[in-house]
């Protein structure tokens, strides 16, 4: 028996019905697509954002390994250089706490709520050379002879937990890479222990010790760590301190001619003020010079020094905000 065939009007609406549905479908799968692309942009982004290297100026790390080494990486010369600092080793450390024994100065912070972040700070001061960045890797680790596998180890450690460091992924990779790429003549370490940048002193319980002579090492940094493209700007600076603290630009100056900058007067300001400010000529508001200042000393940046003024970039160091 035959099937008795729709009227051309049911047809007609079952064919709607199909056509509305297909589009709800798409709909869906295309807002679905949307919201998963606007998602992995937004991903992709912060991996920029959050980046504390542009890939191709010099990066200087804390290392918080067993000996405390600081690692700097040069892209422009292909160059990896490694500082190790003994146990047992007084540094200042930052804050007002005197001097301490370079692995006791992590537990200190910890202590403080500031963990990896004073002994970074701690060595930027007392070495005189900016730090980037740093790896909390504690004991898990030590230096070993094999340094290119033995980093790429750390990496792939950090990669894991993002706590251990304050790199983003993205400086990771291209710190990867780097580091794959560098051939093994090109890689310096050298252990403080084997130079002559220590001291005798006395610590206030009368013992005697060693600590890093600040002289000295400012020698060691100059040659380790120079920013080849900071030095070839070749920019006049001034540093002035208007905190009302004594020699405070005397000893943040070391941040700029340790690593090649051309400091040309240090002094005090006339008034004091707030904070920290960074004054250039329009010409070097967006060099590379003065990009680095802003994310050494954490300063506002304002283009308003005239054409005719001696220096390219002043800077004036002031009364931290909560003073």
């Amino acid at each position: 028996m035959k099937k008795k065939k729709e009227p051309r009007w049911e047809r007609e609406q079952k064919q709607r019905k199909n056509n509305q549905s297909r589009k709800v479908i798409i709909y869906i799968l295309v807002f679905i697509s949307l919201i998963l692309f606007v998602g992995f942009s937004w991903r992709i982004l912060n991996l920029f954002r959050n980046s504390v290297w542009d890939g191709d100026n010099r990066l200087n790390l804390v290392l918080n390994i067993q000996p405390v080494t600081i690692a700097s990486f040069d892209p422009g010369s292909q160059t990896m250089s490694f500082l190790t600092i003994p146990d047992g080793t007084y540094i200042e450390a930052a804050g007002e706490y005197g001097p301490y024994r370079i692995e006791k100065i992590y537990p200190l912070g910890k202590l403080e709520g500031k963990g990896i972040e004073l002994l970074a700070d701690s060595i930027e001061l007392y070495f005189g050379m900016p730090i980037d960045g740093w790896l909390d890797v504690r004991e898990n680790w030590q230096m070993s002879v094999g340094i290119k596998s033995f980093f790429s180890r750390l990496i792939g450690l950090t990669l894991k937990d993002k706590s251990l460091t304050n790199l983003s992924r993205w400086d990771l990779f291209r710190l990867w890479l780097m580091v794959a790429r560098t051939r093994s003549h090109k890689i310096e370490v050298i252990d403080l222990g084997e130079t002559t940048v220590a001291e005798d002193f006395i610590l206030p319980d009368g013992q005697e010790a060693q600590r890093i002579d600040n002289q000295r090492i400012s020698r060691v940094v100059s040659n380790l760590f120079t920013d080849y493209r900071l030095r070839e700007e070749g920019l006049a600076m001034a540093m002035m301190n208007a905190s009302g603290e004594t020699g405070l630009a005397t000893k943040r100056a070391r941040l700029i001619t340790n690593i090649g900058g051309r400091l040309i007067e240090v002094g005090d300001w006339s008034e004091k003020v707030k904070g920290c400010q960074i004054k250039t000529t329009a010409a070097v508001k967006k060099s590379y010079t003065s990009q680095k200042l802003t994310k050494v000393f954490g300063c506002q940046i304002q283009s308003d020094l005239g054409e005719d003024s001696r220096w390219d970039i002043l800077i004036i160091l002031g009364q931290n905000e909560e003073s």
